[in-house]
């Protein structure tokens, strides 16, 4: 079973290679805020005691005063003594809470389960691949055999790919691989087949939280969790947010309340304030982890963007903790230092192999995940023509009228949402509206597309949920010149201690909040309570005005979260020596260690065979 599921999956990794920064200034927010006329608790009010980080910048610059003036005559013995100078007071700074008398509505990301019209949960492809992977049967459609699936394929490739008539391989590979995930699939048009949806238990949740008057709170990230069908399109699942944030202000009896959007929910959260924002229900924007800018895996993977190496492998096991044989991972560092990754990466993109590429990407695409408008959300606007050819090929073409459907959501939120976003989102905080933005990073993003090696969460890299901060590779930092630059620049505040992120090219670098060394799945009270405090302050709060400095990050032994310092911030899981800093006859040697490692093992599992 071993050796098929790794068949597989190798299958599923080759088939798959088919602004100036806006920085506007803010006013500082006045940090002494009256209670609202409303009775509404301001952010400076009812904070929990020793909550988050506290006494984190709050020590006063050291300004001296003026020393005495010399007296050189007799004529000012008998003066009056100098004024005293003014005092300098200390700014008070807010300590973040998580929760407070404004209503949050949070909109989460792909873990939300699918259920058919029976009430039974089914799974999507990255759950049924993870469940190949681990030999968990229960999550595979009901009478999916892989290695019948396997024979099939192989037949069809000698039958079909080897006699130059590729299209019919590409059929039956689409056919082949689309019964893993039909049951969660959608329709030419963009819509759930079968009666698929969210599960009753979560309909129930929404109409419980619709209809529930709770005037008096308090309210958190939990209190209004908003459960939707991730996979069809955002515009649409925009109707069904603005129905159910109006029930929220009726039963809360407030005119506004603060959206949060959460990895794909944060798609999802802009195409409402992009649908109804004019409604003018929405006083905060929280943006945690979010895609609105795309997912580079997701997107880069269906736009001829397929490319992996060694190191990034070995980075993403260590960091998904996975226990891994000695020949396996020798196996993989050879092949990394021998460049057979480079010369695979080099030929699937070599002109000669671009037709059977786009056949591939298209097959695999239209059977897994991309017949979901939600996913095509994560597309960026960098790859999103590529990706449309890559799919659905030239306009006019077959595939192109089958999923006219499909094309017109997917071009609706493109248009409609994704390229105006950065302008819409301008006018929203230009307009009083409350902004709080997390990234996360410190992590091996999927090791299958040329951004692999940009610093990550595992999933979203931080340039993209940041909306646009400067980042170096996982290996390396920024470089002395660079830094140097931006500190004559005045810009200094905004590099991490890690010289990792240069948060002053975001789209709003005064609201952006960065978390090093917390997966993109865990969702810790930090993140939390700042982006709940910032979002629901009667002013915008920027980096300057909370406990919580602008970088954190998650200490390895103790998993507290603490201010990043230059020298807690090596946390890492793996070696981040920059590949490229090597010389020439480093590299030789590299080679030959990892080719005495690689045989050593090798030897030694055959040794062990024979001797059984």
């Amino acid at each position: 079973m071993k050796k098929t599921v790794a068949l597989f999956m190798t299958l599923i990794l080759l088939c798959g290679a088919a602004v100036p920064a806006f920085a506007e200034d803010m006013p500082v927010a006045n940090v002494l805020i009256a209670e609202q006329s409303s009775g509404e608790q301001t952010p400076a009010q009812n904070m929990p005691a020793g909550f988050g980080i506290s006494n984190v910048g709050d020590e006063a610059e050291n300004n001296e005063t003026p020393g005495n003036t010399e007296i050189t005559g007799t004529e000012n013995l008998n003066s009056e003594p100098a004024p005293e100078a003014p005092a300098v007071f200390e700014k008070q700074l807010i300590e973040p809470h998580l929760e407070g008398s404004i209503p949050m509505v949070t909109v989460g990301g792909t873990g939300i389960n699918i259920y058919d019209e029976n009430g039974k949960i089914i799974y999507d492809f990255p759950n049924i691949i993870g469940a190949l992977a681990t030999g968990n049967e229960e999550k595979l459609p009901n009478g999916f055999e892989l290695k019948e699936t396997l024979t099939t394929l192989l037949k069809s490739y000698v039958k079909y790919y080897m006699t130059f008539r590729r299209q019919k391989f590409y059929d039956e590979l689409e056919a082949e691989i689309a019964k893993l995930s039909e049951p969660i699939a959608m329709d030419e048009n963009g819509n759930p087949k079968y009666g698929t949806g969210i599960g009753p238990e979560d309909a129930a949740q929404n109409l419980k939280h619709t209809t529930t008057p709770n005037p008096d709170g308090p309210f958190s990230f939990f209190t209004y969790i908003f459960t939707y069908d991730w996979r069809r399109s955002p515009l649409e699942i925009a109707d069904e947010l603005d129905a159910y944030i109006e029930a929220i202000c009726e039963m809360t009896g407030r005119e506004q309340i603060v959206l949060s959007g959460r990895c794909l929910g944060a798609n999802f959260a802009v195409a409402y304030l992009t649908k109804y924002g004019y409604k003018n229900r929405i006083r905060g924007l929280a943006l945690d982890v979010g895609m609105m800018r795309g997912q580079d895996a997701l997107s880069e993977a269906i736009s001829g963007k397929f490319s992996t190496d060694g190191d990034a492998i070995l980075r993403y096991l260590a960091d998904m903790n996975v226990d891994m044989d000695d020949w396996v991972k020798n196996l993989i560092v050879f092949l990394e230092r021998s460049h057979i990754f480079d010369t695979f990466n080099a030929s699937v993109k070599a002109p000669i192999y671009a037709s059977i590429v786009k056949g591939v990407t298209s097959a695999l695409a239209l059977s897994t995940l991309y017949t979901m408008p939600g996913y095509w959300s994560c597309v960026s606007n960098e790859d999103y023509d590529d990706a449309m050819l890559y799919v659905f090929g030239k306009p006019g073409s077959e595939k192109r009228q089958k999923y006219a459907g499909l094309i017109e959501k997917i071009e609706a939120y493109h248009n409609q949402v994704q390229l105006p976003m950065d302008d819409m989102l301008k006018r929203f905080a230009a307009n009083g509206g409350k902004l709080a933005i997390a990234a996360k990073y410190g992590f091996q993003m999927m090791p299958m597309c040329d951004s692999r090696n940009d610093a990550a969460d595992t999933f979203v890299t931080v340039h993209r949920a940041s909306l646009g901060a400067t980042a170096s590779k996982n290996y390396g930092t920024l470089s002395d010149d660079y830094i140097r630059s931006r500190v004559s620049a005045g810009l200094g505040k905004y590099i991490s201690p890690d010289k990792k992120i240069d948060a002053s090219t975001c789209l709003f670098p005064e609201y952006t909040w960065f978390l090093k060394n917390v997966v993109h799945d865990s969702y810790t009270d930090m993140e939390a309570s700042i982006l709940y405090t910032v979002t629901t302050a009667q002013e915008q709060y920027t980096i300057d005005d909370l406990t919580t400095p602008q970088f954190l990050v998650k200490l390895n032994d103790s998993g507290e979260i603490v201010p990043m310092t230059a020298e807690n911030c090596a946390t890492e899981h793996w070696d981040t020596t920059d590949p490229d800093s090597y010389t020439f006859f480093q590299r030789i040697a590299r080679f030959f260690e990892a080719l005495h490692f690689m045989l050593g093992t090798l030897f030694g599992l055959l040794g062990e065979r024979l001797g059984g």
